[in-house]
């Protein structure tokens, strides 16, 4: 199995950014990272797993079926990113050429995280127009 290691990737968890001890009970500061997790699940359950299992279903001309090892580096990326308690993305694709992209926006802050046909895995953020990092996210 594909192994990732640890990267600051996307933005940083709420939970980071407003770490406090004086309210550890209300439910934001005591459910936040199980929910981010539970909803990379759904992502993983109900878009990825599906694709997996319906490759045939992702058909369109002109475009390639990311391979079932693509699915499964991108259901590997995104139990990691959910591990981290990071935000979910706004939305999953399938790309023209077999990959899969998970993108995030927020404003005009855009982020993406790609992995390619090839199984690997880049980081890409924008700041309005403006690209502001873009780096391989190494699988080891």
């Amino acid at each position: 199995m594909v192994t990732i290691r640890p990267n600051p990737f996307i933005s940083p968890p709420l939970e980071k950014a407003v770490a406090t001890d004086v309210d550890v009970q209300s439910p934001v500061a005591r459910e936040f990272k199980t929910r981010s997790q539970e909803q990379w699940q759904q992502l993983i359950d109900y878009q990825l797993i599906e694709w997996g299992c319906e490759l045939s279903g992702l058909d369109e001309d002109g475009t390639e079926t990311p391979s079932k090892e693509t699915i499964q580096v991108a259901i590997y990326v995104a139990t990691v990113l959910g591990k981290q308690g990071l935000p979910t993305p706004t939305r999953i694709v399938c790309d023209a050429h077999g990959g899969i992209v998970f993108e995030r926006q927020a404003s005009s802050f855009f982020e993406s995280i790609r992995v390619s046909a090839d199984q690997s895995v880049e980081y890409v953020a924008f700041e309005g127009l403006r690209l502001v990092k873009r780096e391989p996210w190494p699988l080891a």
